[in-house]
């Protein structure tokens, strides 16, 4: 039986993702000794000073507890710093140091090349195109994730990508992929 085109859009971003995110993965762990876990923290953490663990857990798709230990890791090795909430006595806030910044760099120098190799088969003009439809997908659906919030008559809610506008595209997706069951470690 064959996929309508729709289904046939969304397995090949799904497998897009997979390939990618593999690619990526290796290439971190190989040239910058880190996850994409690890990046995309360092990332939304030097985005947003001062961003709460559960934000981020929340953003990432991953369990309070994973990011807790994925949080304690990068912070025993200086990469970034915790400070109380002065809002919150049980949370804390999140603050990026010259280590982390040193990570992120290393990181997105390592991605980079993924990115490049993805798009190498497009022209300057067809990446522009492709962003836009990309976009244009991204802004369906929180329209949607709006609508429906109204409907059940909850706050709505904005699903905020893990990545926001790009630096360096390689380590920072647009939007984010389908990950893996929150239970699973993010290491």
């Amino acid at each position: 039986m064959q996929r309508a085109p729709e289904e046939e859009i969304g397995y090949l971003l799904k497998r897009l993702m997979h390939v990618f995110r593999h690619l990526l993965e290796l290439r971190l762990r190989r040239n910058a000794a880190m996850s994409f876990a690890h990046l995309v923290t360092l990332d939304q953490i030097n985005e947003e000073p001062g961003v709460a663990g559960a934000q981020l857990a929340r953003r990432l798709l991953v369990t309070a507890q994973t990011m807790t230990e994925l949080l304690k890791r990068l912070e025993s090795e200086g990469s970034i710093e915790r400070r109380p909430d002065p809002n919150n006595r049980r949370a804390d806030r999140w603050y990026i140091q010259p280590l982390g910044q040193q990570r992120l760099a290393s990181g997105r120098g390592a991605g980079a090349p993924v990115m490049t190799q993805m798009l190498s088969l497009l022209s300057a003009g067809e990446v522009g195109e492709l962003r836009g439809f990309l976009e244009r997908c991204v802004e369906g659906l929180e329209r949607e994730n709006r609508r429906e919030a109204r409907q059940m008559g909850r706050p709505e809610r904005p699903v905020k990508a893990a990545a926001s506008k790009s630096k360096a595209p390689a380590a920072r997706p647009a939007q984010r992929p389908a990950k893996r069951p929150a239970t699973r470690r993010a290491t």
